[in-house]
C-alpha cells in the first residue's frame, strides 16, 4: 500500500504565519523592556517604549506580592450651576460598587470608574506639578483644546501623545460627571461639573485595627457638561436608579 501524498502549506499560510511569529516575538521583547528595571533600559528607548505600550499593552504587577495593591481609587464628582453654586461631592465609585456587594454573578457596570481611575492617575503621576497645576484649573468653554494648548506650554516633561491621553481621560471623566449629573436630583441647575481622584490607602497590618491613613486627593477645576457621540443618557439613567435601588 502506498503512503498517502503529503500535505502541501500554501505559500501564503507560512508567510502569515512567519509574519505574526515575528510581530509576536517583537512584542514580547519590548513587553520584557518595558517591565524591566529603569535601569536596564536606556533613556533614549524610554519615550520610544512609552508610546508603545501606552496606554493599550500597560503593565500593572502591583497585584502580587511583595507589593500587592494597597489602595483604592475612587472618582468623586459634584455639580454647579451657572452661579458656580456647588453640590456635595458624590462618591461615583462607592454607587458602583453596590452592584458588587451581596450578587453572586456581579455586573461588570459596578467597575468602570474605578478603572477609569486607576489607569487615569497612571498618566497623571508622570505628569510635573506644573502640568497637574495647569489641569486644576477652570475651563468654563472651548475647555480641552484649551486646557491642550496650556498644558503644551509648560515647561514639563511629557510628550504631546501623554498630554493628549491625559486630556481624553479629563474628557471621559466630564462625561461620567455629566450623566451622573443629569441622572441625580439636586437643588441646583447644573450647568459645569468638577471631579477628583480620591486615593485611599490601606491600613498597614501592623496597625489593622488603627484609623485609616489620610487619603491623596487630586481635584481637576471645573468643566463644561460634555457628552461624547452615541452616549446613552437614558440607559445611564436606568443604571443610576438600579445602582440606588
Amino acid at each position: 500500500m502506498s503512503a498517502p501524498p503529503a500535505t502541501t502549506i500554501p505559500r501564503w499560510v507560512k508567510v502569515v504565519a512567519g509574519v505574526l511569529s515575528l510581530a509576536a516575538a517583537a512584542h514580547l521583547a519590548v513587553t520584557a523592556l518595558w517591565v524591566a528595571p529603569s535601569s536596564v533600559v536606556p533613556r533614549a528607548v524610554s519615550a520610544p517604549l512609552s508610546g508603545y505600550m501606552e496606554p493599550v499593552f500597560q503593565q500593572n504587577w502591583s497585584l502580587f506580592a511583595p507589593t500587592p495593591i494597597r489602595v483604592e481609587n475612587s472618582l468623586e464628582v459634584r455639580f454647579l450651576d451657572a452661579d458656580l453654586e456647588a453640590t456635595d461631592w458624590v462618591d461615583a465609585t462607592a454607587l458602583e460598587l453596590t452592584t458588587l456587594t451581596h450578587h453572586v454573578l456581579p455586573s461588570r457596570a459596578g467597575r468602570p470608574t474605578r478603572a477609569l481611575v486607576t489607569d487615569a492617575r497612571a498618566q497623571l503621576t508622570r505628569l510635573s506639578p506644573e502640568e497637574l497645576a495647569v489641569l486644576g484649573g477652570h475651563y468654563h468653554h472651548d475647555a480641552w483644546p484649551r486646557l491642550r494648548e496650556a498644558l503644551l506650554a509648560v515647561d514639563g516633561p511629557s510628550s504631546a501623545a501623554r498630554i493628549d491621553r491625559v486630556l481624553t481621560y479629563d474628557k471621559v471623566m466630564a462625561a461620567y460627571a455629566t450623566e451622573l449629573a443629569r441622572a441625580t436630583e439636586t437643588a441646583v441647575e447644573p450647568a459645569y461639573v468638577q471631579f477628583r481622584i480620591v486615593r485611599q490607602p490601606a491600613r498597614p497590618f501592623a496597625d489593622r485595627g488603627g484609623e485609616l491613613p489620610e487619603p491623596t486627593v487630586l481635584t481637576f477645576g471645573r468643566r463644561p457638561m460634555y457628552e461624547f457621540s452615541g452616549q446613552d443618557s437614558e440607559s445611564f439613567t436606568a443604571a443610576v436608579e438600579r445602582f440606588r435601588s
